[in-house]
């Protein structure tokens, strides 16, 4: 039935988070690539413990955002993959400019082996939000605005 995810099959995960991401690349996304990590949850979650000693509040942390699953719009239930890959997730715009300040003001107290990618993570979400606050009333621009993350291993 169309708008609906019925399979019981052990990989149909993958398959609806696949087509998920399709349709989320060919409707207004900016394609572009991040960064490449040998295990993302790893890097995440460290980021997460680093960032939130530094005192970074708990609802800008990137991990919840990065690894939340599709939309909650979406009006049923996915099945998530498997071993976890493909991943999509949803960071709102309005908490994208909050999130880099906050992590601009703690870059030097984070460990050396996470700012390289803290710094790249900064730079995409200055850009998002400068873009999203700049693009108020045109025809594309929503409240609710997202970026979507998908990741691939």
């Amino acid at each position: 039935m169309p708008g609906e995810s019925h399979s019981s099959a052990d990989y149909a995960g993958c398959a609806y988070y696949a087509a998920l991401q399709i349709i989320i690349d060919h409707n207004a996304s900016d394609s572009s690539t991040l960064a490449s990590y040998r295990s993302p949850v790893t890097y995440f979650s460290a980021l997460d413990a680093a960032l939130g000693s530094a005192g970074v509040p708990a609802d800008l942390l990137p991990y919840q955002y990065v690894f939340s699953g599709p939309p909650s719009e979406i009006g049923f239930r996915i099945p998530r993959p498997l071993e976890g890959s493909p991943e999509i997730g949803c960071w709102p715009l309005a908490k994208a400019g909050p999130a880099a300040e906050a992590y601009r003001a703690v870059l030097d107290r984070v460990d050396a082996d996470l700012r390289y990618d803290l710094g790249e993570l900064i730079e995409a979400l200055d850009s998002w939000a400068s873009e999203w606050n700049e693009g108020e009333g045109a025809w594309w621009w929503a409240e609710d605005g997202s970026i979507f993350f998908s990741i691939t291993g």
